[in-house]
């Protein structure tokens, strides 16, 4: 874990010299998406301001299998000096290369010019730089339904419509059926998966 976190901030660091660049960084993320409850993940702009709009994806196996599935994700984002809230169905989309992902575009949504260029999202945050940030991320919220036996892994892909490579926001979550994952071993077991 020591090795990755050191190589994200080499490649945060070498990725920050370009200031045009169009990218997304992740805030906060739910540790794990349990069937018929709430989850959350928020990403804030790291890098230049963009108005082509953001898309969100979900994928992995049970997607692909149709045993992991999203009815609706509430979206808060930042317009102006305040926020808009909105509500839209993902849809199953067939990628050329093959396989199902669901992706929900939001046109709508513009970037705003990363508030702090030199900070790095590795790094510890004061509560009060914490509370500036809010009203400058955008919140998906969504509730999973899976009800499979055994666990999964979702690939949570957040990107600028405009940089959709090198501007992503990627997390793999563990998804599971067990509402009462963290009393039976869950935390533990997550843990030892990211040694």
């Amino acid at each position: 874990m020591k090795a990755n976190f050191g190589g994200n901030m080499i490649s945060r660091a070498i990725q920050k010299r370009d200031k045009t660049r169009v990218a997304l960084r992740k805030s906060s993320c739910g540790a794990v998406m349990i069937d018929g409850l709430t989850f959350t993940i928020s990403v804030e702009s790291d890098g230049a301001a963009d108005k082509k709009g953001v898309m969100f994806t979900l994928s992995g196996e049970a997607v692909e299998n149709g045993s992991f599935t999203v009815d609706m994700v509430d979206i808060v984002y930042p317009v102006n000096t305040g926020t808009r809230t909105i509500k839209r169905k993902p849809e199953i989309y067939e990628k050329k290369e093959g396989g199902k992902v669901l992706r929900l575009p939001c046109p709508e949504i513009h970037i705003p010019e990363c508030s702090d260029p030199e900070s790095l999202s590795n790094t510890p945050r004061t509560e009060e730089e914490l509370l500036n940030s809010v009203p400058k991320q955008i919140i998906f919220r969504f509730t999973p339904k899976y009800k499979e036996k055994n666990e999964c892994e979702i690939m949570i892909n957040i990107y600028p419509s405009a940089n959709p490579l090198d501007g992503a926001c990627t997390e793999w979550v563990t998804a599971t059926s067990d509402t009462e994952f963290f009393e039976h071993g869950g935390l533990k077991k997550l843990m030892s998966k990211k040694r």
